[in-house]
């Protein structure tokens, strides 16, 4: 039978994992990720919505969910969230690529932080994103629940295998389906945010909403809203080049 000392200490060990995760977390966006957020106003919607933006590396995720005062549900690769997959995708994309480490340390580094970035996900709601998988049907579910809930999603949307233009590669569509399945069971147009990512400016900038067109046919609906959105970061995003750090008047 166990103690109440045997009981209590999984808590304990979860609630110093938590903490730990927060204390890294603050130092890591510190450190690598600052932002100055404009454009706030476009946030204030009333509604749920789904907000779109550039990846720029780790730039992207780590200051958008730590900056956007909003709270938001993120699309992020399955790999992330699950701890047996997450130390190698960490060394990669991060370590490796951005931080240009080599094995042995890149290695070591990326078993600690999987663990805890493992542990920040789900501490956030991050929802996994299978591509190419049948799984992918659950990241939809989960992500129709939440909206229907009231809340927002935030996703990713760039293709890095695709280059559009200087600032942004072309958007990948899958997560334009949401739009269409939340109006089926809802009967209301969701309304997509485009947020732009600079990571020389270490800038974002919320965009004007863009609204779902249900009488639309999908087909030609989904390619408007790719290139609408493709345009609007895009152009977000070159004026953060020349707004610097300084945000200029009437985009606070």
């Amino acid at each position: 039978m166990k103690t109440a000392d045997a009981r209590k200490a999984p808590v304990a060990v979860r609630f110093i994992d938590r903490a730990i995760r927060k204390v890294f977390f603050k130092v890591i966006r510190k450190a690598f990720f600052r932002s100055k957020l404009r454009g706030r106003r476009h946030l204030a919607s009333g509604e749920p919505v789904i907000m779109v933006a550039n990846h720029a590396g780790s730039l992207g995720p780590v200051s958008v969910i730590t900056t956007v005062p909003v709270k938001a549900y993120p699309w992020v690769t399955h790999e992330i969230t699950d701890l047996r997959t997450v130390a190698k995708r960490i060394q990669a994309y991060f370590l490796e690529q951005e931080l240009h480490l080599r094995p042995p340390v890149s290695e070591f580094l990326g078993r600690g932080i999987g663990r805890i970035c493992a542990g920040l996900m789900k501490d956030i709601g991050a929802i996994p994103v299978y591509r190419k998988s049948r799984k992918m049907a659950s990241t939809f579910q989960l992500s129709l629940r939440l909206l229907e809930e009231g809340k927002n999603i935030l996703v990713f949307a760039e293709d890095s295998m695709r280059p559009l233009n200087e600032a942004i590669c072309e958007f990948s569509t899958g997560f334009i389906h949401l739009a269409k399945l939340y109006y089926r069971k809802t009967r209301k147009a969701i309304q997509f945010i485009p947020i732009a990512v600079n990571k020389k400016r270490r800038g974002i900038l919320v965009g004007a909403p863009i609204r779902f067109e249900p009488t639309n046919p999908f087909p030609l609906e989904k390619e408007r809203l790719k290139r609408e959105l493709e345009s609007s970061v895009s152009m977000l995003y070159r004026e953060l080049e020349g707004l610097g750090l300084e945000a200029a008047p009437g985009l606070r």
